[in-house]
């Protein structure tokens, strides 16, 4: 068994002669991929503004951002209040998102699609649909998800966690 000071010098040295074999090429800060969008606002439960940092969103562009397959009540609707605070509380202001697209980009309405984790690594979409705080919603043909989020919702409709228990109509 070799000592962690021995296994560092080894795969320096073999990273040192892939290197030097072209077969790796050295990362500079300006190759680099740069940050995902960062959070402005909370719009609604299922709805974004961000600020774009030039790898989905055009860098600097403020844009709206659609979480796919998730659908939160409309405001004045049954725990609409409460899917806004717990979408605010998982991405506050500020927050650099690492984001996924599928299928399509943008929607009708020229908002981005995306899925979105946050700086904690949560998958937010997921999160809100397993907390009760959204159902699950598949717009095809953006679907990658599909399967995480139809399960999700199965364990909230379960578990009557947020609104499928303080909503009569669900």
């Amino acid at each position: 068994m070799q000592s962690s000071s021995r296994r560092r010098t080894t795969v320096l040295a073999s990273a040192t002669a892939l290197l030097s074999l072209g077969v790796l090429a050295p990362v500079t800060p300006a190759q680099a991929a740069p940050p995902g969008p960062i959070v402005v606002r909370v719009v609604d439960g299922d709805t974004l503004e961000v600020r774009g940092t030039g790898r989905v969103v055009p860098d600097g562009v403020i844009a709206r951002v659609r979480l796919l397959q998730v659908d939160t009540p409309e405001r004045g609707d049954c725990f609409s209040r409460q899917a806004t605070a717990r979408t605010a509380e998982l991405l506050p202001p500020g927050t650099t998102l690492r984001t996924e697209s599928d299928v399509q980009l943008k929607d009708r309405y020229d908002r981005y699609l995306l899925y979105v984790w946050n700086e904690s690594g949560v998958f937010v979409n997921e999160s809100l649909v397993r907390s009760g705080h959204a159902k699950a919603v598949l717009f095809e043909p953006n679907d990658k998800h599909w399967k995480t989020m139809s399960d999700a919702e199965t364990a909230a409709r379960r578990a009557g966690a947020g609104l499928w228990s303080a909503c009569p109509a669900n």
